[in-house]
C-alpha cells in the first residue's frame, strides 16, 4: 500500500499538537498573528514567506499535502483535490478544503479540512507525490459530475490532451474518450452522471489550453458553428502555423490570445515578450495575406458567449 512520503514534506509544516506545552502553543499563535505563519487548517501552520512565494495551484497542492500528513493514514485524494495533484487546470478557485473518498455507506460528513465521498474507495488508486489519488480518467469524471459544465470540459480536455502531450510533473497516461466513459457507471446517477456524461461527448484533447476549452463552450451556448481545433495552415510566404481555431466554410481563423503567450516560458522558447508580440504580428499578417481571415479574443471574451458571438459573427461566422 502506498503511503505519503513524510521525508519530503515534513520541513514546511508546523503542527500545534506537537507543541511541548503551552507557552510553545502561545507563541505560534504570536507568530501567526504577527504574520509569520500562515494557519492553513486548525492547528497546521507554514511559513508565511513560503506560502506567498507559491502560486494558487502549488497553494492548494501544499494544503493536500498538509491534509496527507496531518491524517497519519492512507486516504484517497478525489475531485478538484486529486485534479489539482494531477495538474489539470481549473478556472474557479480552489476549494478550501480537501476532497477524500470513503467506504460506501460512510458517514460523509465534512469537517473543516475535509469533503468526504461515500462512493466507495477505488482498488486502482495511483500514487501523485506519495499521495494516494484516484486515476486521471476517475478524476476528470468526478469533476464534471460536480462542477458547472465548462468546468467539466475543460479538466476533461486538459486530460484527453495528456495522452500526446504529457505534463512532466505528473505519469504519462494514455487516455481515450471511452476510457472516461467507463467510468461513468461508477458515478451515482444522483451525483452528476448525467452531466457528466455530457461533457465527455464535449470534450476534444486537441484543445490546447484552458482559454481554448472556456472558448469552445461559449460558441456552443451562443450557437456558433464548431471549428476544426489545431489546423495546419500555410501562409503567403509557404511557412506552416498551426491555428487554434478553423472555420474552412469562411476561411476564417480564430485565436485565443491569452497572456501565456508573452509570459509562458514555454511558449517563448527564449523570446522577449516584445519579440513574440513581433513575431504573432508577423504571423497574423502571413495568415491573412494568403486569403484568410482572423479573429483574436481574449480570456474575458472568451468566457462571455454573448460577446464572442458578437464578435465572431460581425467577422462573418453563422
Amino acid at each position: 500500500m502506498t503511503t505519503f512520503i513524510e521525508a519530503e514534506w515534513r520541513t514546511p509544516f508546523l503542527f500545534s499538537r506537537e507543541q511541548i506545552d503551552a507557552s510553545d502553543q502561545a507563541a505560534l499563535l504570536a507568530r501567526t498573528r504577527r504574520g509569520e505563519l500562515e494557519r492553513l487548517f486548525p492547528g497546521i501552520y507554514v511559513d508565511s514567506n513560503f506560502w506567498l512565494s507559491l502560486d494558487r495551484h502549488a497553494q492548494y497542492r501544499l494544503r493536500i499535502e498538509a491534509v496527507a500528513l496531518d491524517a497519519g493514514r492512507d486516504i484517497v485524494i478525489s475531485h478538484e483535490s486529486a485534479a489539482a495533484l494531477w495538474r489539470l487546470p481549473r478556472i474557479a478557485p480552489w476549494p478550501e478544503r480537501i476532497h477524500v473518498l470513503e467506504r460506501s455507506g460512510g458517514a460523509g460528513r465534512p469537517n473543516s479540512k475535509l469533503i468526504r465521498h461515500p462512493v466507495g474507495v477505488p482498488q486502482d488508486a495511483q500514487a501523485l507525490d506519495g499521495i494516494r489519488v484516484t486515476d486521471l480518467a476517475r478524476t476528470a469524471v468526478d469533476v464534471a459530475a460536480t462542477n458547472s459544465f465548462v468546468e467539466g470540459v475543460t479538466a476533461l480536455d486538459a486530460a484527453l490532451r495528456r495522452t500526446f502531450h504529457p505534463h512532466s510533473e505528473v505519469p504519462r497516461t494514455m487516455l481515450t474518450r471511452a476510457d472516461l466513459l467507463d467510468e461513468l457507471p461508477r458515478i451515482p446517477p444522483t451525483h452528476g452522471r448525467a452531466k457528466a456524461g455530457r461533457a465527455i461527448e464535449f470534450a476534444d484533447g486537441l484543445a490546447d489550453r484552458p482559454g481554448e476549452s472556456i472558448s469552445r463552450v461559449s460558441m456552443s451556448i451562443a450557437g456558433l458553428p464548431a471549428p476544426q481545433l489545431q489546423v495546419t495552415l500555410r501562409g503567403a510566404s509557404g511557412r506552416l502555423y498551426v491555428v487554434d481555431f478553423w472555420w474552412p466554410q469562411f476561411r476564417h481563423i480564430g485565436e485565443f490570445d491569452g497572456r501565456f503567450k508573452y509570459t509562458d516560458p514555454e511558449f517563448l522558447r527564449g523570446r522577449t515578450p516584445e519579440q513574440s508580440l513581433l513575431d504573432e504580428k508577423a504571423r497574423e499578417d502571413d495568415l491573412r495575406a494568403a486569403g484568410n481571415g482572423m479573429s483574436r479574443w481574449t480570456w474575458e471574451v472568451g468566457r462571455s458567449p454573448q460577446r464572442l458571438q458578437q464578435l465572431l459573427r460581425s467577422a462573418g461566422i453563422r
